[in-house]
């Protein structure tokens, strides 16, 4: 007699048909599987328990069951090449993937690599095409899909190799492409099985100087599922059945990229260090205890000025609906000439604070932190991205460095106050406009097409538009600058009469962007001297203009008023007015522009201190700020104009502790264009 048994195999398209004492040979199923049902990488065909590098986790929702998250910078999987099943007879590569964001270049999904001459690699591309690559003959060939793979979606993703008629490629379950490979496959049997990251460091796509480049690490960026290897190429009915077996019912779990709620928690004006979170991945790299950033409040405004990691600290000014405007450090660099001059030695192009992508020389530290004033100090080196100075004295161990002071107020304005060290300091500010498009939004979603104001002291304003290519900046003598970003608030620049306005008008590809459009910085943590951009995956930067000044600081901050409306402010900080002590008991300094602020000092005892301002309309009184050196410990109350004005939203103060005694900072909020006479008390 003879039975015949049927027994379903779990998520298998076969039927296996087992007669007794008549074997039915089966179709052969996969050779290796990796399910990621935690909490180990596991490839349940061979039973082997594989190594789980970098950072990673297991997340619950998978395609069925739980899946693998990989982090984008250092998840691998790695199963010893000992354990890998024997491919030469042909292959079936298949998973179930969701991308977070794209590839910086490529990245292997299951790949078994030895460079470019033996082995193979199944993964992603830096646009979201999907493929085989495989050396044959010990040449490298790239198959790929024309499909572009969108974020946060499952695909089922499968390629085939057969020696006899090339390879094929399969998109939830569907033919994407054919490759007829007429030489065989040369594998790298003794090379470890990846999955999920490259054999060896690779250099980004995209760049923006081929002569400049940096080979980095990284790694898958979003889910895996369902990994499986197949010995020989399955038919086209047995993958679109893999897939149909598979198929998920819900969404992978990839939340939206978004940059650091700034707005959430205090109103009060002052500083305030922070850890400012992007996204676990990315925030789990950090080698930063405590609270590495700092942001800067206003009670009055609805703004924040940021320094924060992902922008290597270079501050930031964020509107009110989350627009975010940078700025350039000094920069310098090793270009091609003097490249070949070094015999391709030391410091490879740009030499500028973006290269410092771990954050390793730049840091910021809060100087003072009062009702009246914030001073923040960041301090940075000028290398390449492998670390290297331009320039280095080694007998004397000086490269090239940059201190900035930000003197920052209530009022929403900030001077910018900039010492290069070449080595020797030089007191100067490269200045080029700056604005940062959050993961999943183009430079035109947080930037208007006409995107830049000027006005000069004469009242003249202009607007520049790049909807049909980068304008010429042709207003005479302008001194103010304002980004037009998509919100209310809007970032400005003043700068000295003489200073030169240009637009950025190099590396524009007018099929991607109105605006430049690179990738390579903020938060990437690639090593890169540029990297355009081909969609909107990750965070990136566009630039407007530059704003050259040979010497002295600039004001930055943020209006809602026009630039017009604010000529007030730049008139009183380009021309202030005259002040003048009465009494004897403080002398003035004068007006230091560096700092917005009048500084005075006590000569000899005593408690009042009276100033005049010789406020006009050419040189009006607009919040003025002192610096009463050696005022001491004792409170204050003020008058201006005989008025008392109380201790509040227009007139703040604080103490500032040296090792010399003890200062008063004052900030008046005060505008006119008039002759004003404050008096301070000091009071016990």
């Amino acid at each position: 007699m003879t039975f015949i048994v049927q027994t379903w195999m779990r998520r298998a398209s076969c039927l296996l048909l087992v007669a007794v004492g008549t074997p039915v040979p089966a179709a052969e199923g996969p050779v290796a599987w990796w399910k990621f049902d935690g909490p180990e990488a596991v490839d349940s065909v061979g039973g082997v328990t594989n190594a789980i590098e970098g950072n990673y986790r297991f997340m619950p929702e998978g395609v069925r069951g739980s899946c693998l998250r990989f982090d984008g910078f250092t998840t691998l999987v790695k199963q010893e090449a000992a354990k890998v099943p024997d491919l030469t007879k042909g292959f079936t590569l298949q998973g179930w993937v969701a991308l977070a964001a794209y590839s910086w270049n490529w990245t292997s999904i299951i790949a078994q690599r030895d460079g470019d001459t033996r082995g193979y690699s199944f993964g992603v591309d830096s646009t979201g095409h999907f493929g085989l690559q495989l050396a044959t003959d010990f040449r490298w060939t790239t198959c790929l899909a024309t499909n572009v793979l969108s974020l946060r979606t499952w695909y089922h993703l499968a390629v085939t190799y057969d020696p006899a008629s090339g390879v094929r490629l399969f998109l939830d379950g569907q033919p994407a492409g054919v490759f007829p490979i007429e030489k065989r496959l040369s594998l790298a049997k003794e090379i470890d099985l990846y999955l999920g990251r490259n054999h060896e460091k690779m250099v980004p796509s995209h760049l923006v100087r081929d002569w400049a480049k940096f080979p980095s690490w990284w790694s898958l960026d979003g889910l895996l599922d369902e990994a499986r290897i197949h010995n020989r190429a399955l038919t086209a009915a047995e993958i679109q059945a893999s897939w149909a077996a598979d198929k998920p019912s819900s969404t992978p779990d990839i939340p939206p990229r978004r940059f650091p709620n700034v707005a959430k928690g205090t109103k009060r004006f002052g500083a305030y260090p922070a850890r400012l979170e992007f996204y676990e991945q990315w925030d789990a790299l950090w080698q930063m205890s405590g609270a590495p950033d700092i942001v800067v409040k206003f009670d009055e405004l609805p703004v924040q000025m940021v320094f924060w990691r992902g922008t290597r600290f270079s501050p930031c000014w964020v509107s009110e609906n989350g627009k975010w405007m940078a700025d350039q450090s000094l920069e310098t660099g090793v270009w091609p000439e003097e490249l070949k001059r070094r015999g391709g030695l030391g410091a490879v192009g740009c030499c500028e604070h973006m290269s410092d992508a771990q954050c390793r020389f730049s840091h910021v530290r809060i100087v003072e932190n009062t009702d009246a004033r914030v001073v923040i100090h960041w301090r940075y080196a000028m290398v390449d991205a492998s670390y290297r100075f331009a320039e280095f004295n080694e007998v004397a161990g000086q490269g090239q460095w940059g201190d900035e002071f930000y003197y920052v107020y209530p009022d929403g304005v900030s001077t910018r106050d900039v010492t290069g060290w070449w080595p020797e300091p030089v007191h100067r500010i490269d200045q080029e406009t700056i604005f940062l498009s959050e993961p999943g939004t183009r430079p035109e979603d947080n930037c208007e097409l006409a995107a830049l104001s000027l006005a000069n002291l004469k009242g003249e304003s202009k607007t520049y538009s790049w909807e049909t290519g980068f304008p010429k900046l042709d207003l005479q003598s302008p001194v103010i600058q304002m980004v037009n970003l998509k919100s209310r608030f809007k970032p400005i620049i003043i700068a000295q009469p003489g200073t030169k306005f240009g637009t950025f008008s190099g590396e524009v590809r007018q099929e991607f962007s109105h605006f430049p459009w690179w990738n390579h910085w903020p938060v990437a943590r690639i090593s890169s001297d540029g990297r355009y951009a081909m969609a909107s995956d990750q965070a990136a930067h566009s630039s407007l203009s530059w704003v050259t000044q040979p010497d002295g600081a600039f004001l930055y901050g943020m209006t809602d008023k026009s630039p017009v409306e604010i000529l007030p402010l730049a008139k009183a900080w380009i021309h202030p007015p005259a002040i003048r002590t009465t009494g004897t008991s403080f002398a003035s300094d004068g007006y230091n522009p560096d700092q917005r602020a009048y500084l005075l000092k006590r000569v000899q005892p005593g408690d009042n201190l009276e100033v005049e301002l010789a406020g006009s309309s050419d040189a009006p009184v607009f919040n003025p700020a002192l610096v009463i050196q050696d005022w001491g410990e004792n409170e204050a109350t003020l008058k201006v104009d005989g008025t008392e004005v109380p201790r509040g939203p227009n007139f703040r103060y604080g103490h500032r502790h040296t090792l010399d005694g003890t200062d008063l900072i004052v900030w008046i909020k005060d505008r006119s264009e008039k002759p004003a006479r404050l008096s301070l008390t000091a009071v016990n």
